[in-house]
């Protein structure tokens, strides 16, 4: 009898952990940063196992800028589920505002092997930016290629495949790449059109390369980009 009832309290605080865990997954959600964490902190002293409570503190205290205690949720959740890559995507996130782009990559690899996560597209992407903050180009265009087979209308995957082939000189196919994303993004990419108009000057195409940049100026003022665009133009002659 007094099993059953040991039994029944670890039910009921399993099931008080999902909820506040739920409550602060809607709070981080909602952008309610510090209603999210204790909502998290509560649920993960209700169950030490419960592993969506850890991802969402990992979550709520990276946004909090508390790298620390995120990195501490992170792994806690993975000695729970270890080949989520869910998990692995977000905690390589982290890893890389760290500049610790070396593990990022060993985590972004282990996500890509499992074959059950529903976006592959994504881990795929930032394994290919990871790639591309190594100097390891080939292996970034390859990764980004697969990404954007996997999801071909991914933008952030067709900008950074076209960032990829200009670092390893194919400026033809960078070219081809970021026209994807200018006319399928439909400017939310300005800095597509940015690197558009520069790999075309690269190319000698000097004056369709310029009309791309001022376009830029005109359609984003007052934006890092534009500013980029005068400095891109000045440098030919153009300003």
């Amino acid at each position: 009898m007094l099993f059953l009832l040991f039994s029944c309290i670890t039910a009921q605080k399993q099931a008080s952990s999902a909820a506040r865990g739920d409550l602060a997954g809607a709070y981080l959600i909602e952008g309610q940063t510090e209603a999210c964490i204790s909502s998290a902190q509560s649920a993960t002293k209700l169950d030490r196992r419960n592993v969506d409570a850890w991802h969402t503190l990992a979550l709520c205290t990276m946004k909090r800028g508390a790298n620390e205690e995120s990195e501490k949720a992170f792994k806690r959740a993975l000695r729970l589920t270890p080949d989520d890559a869910g998990l692995l995507l977000n905690y390589s996130y982290l890893l890389q505002n760290l500049d610790r782009t070396d593990e990022a990559i060993k985590h972004l690899e282990h996500a890509r092997e499992d074959l059950t996560y529903p976006a592959p597209a994504k881990v795929l992407n930032n394994l290919g930016w990871a790639y591309l903050q190594a100097d390891r180009d080939h292996d970034a265009v390859g990764a980004l290629e697969e990404a954007v087979y996997r999801q071909p209308n991914f933008c952030g995957a067709l900008y950074n495949l076209g960032l990829a082939y200009r670092e390893i000189g194919n400026l033809d196919a960078a070219v081809g790449s970021l026209d994807n994303v200018r006319t399928q993004c439909q400017g939310q990419f300005p800095e597509a059109t940015l690197l558009y108009g520069v790999v075309l000057v690269e190319m000698g195409r000097v004056e369709e390369g310029a009309g791309y940049l001022q376009l830029v100026i005109d359609e984003h003022p007052n934006t890092d980009e534009a500013a980029e665009a005068v400095t891109q133009l000045a440098a030919v002659g153009m300003e």
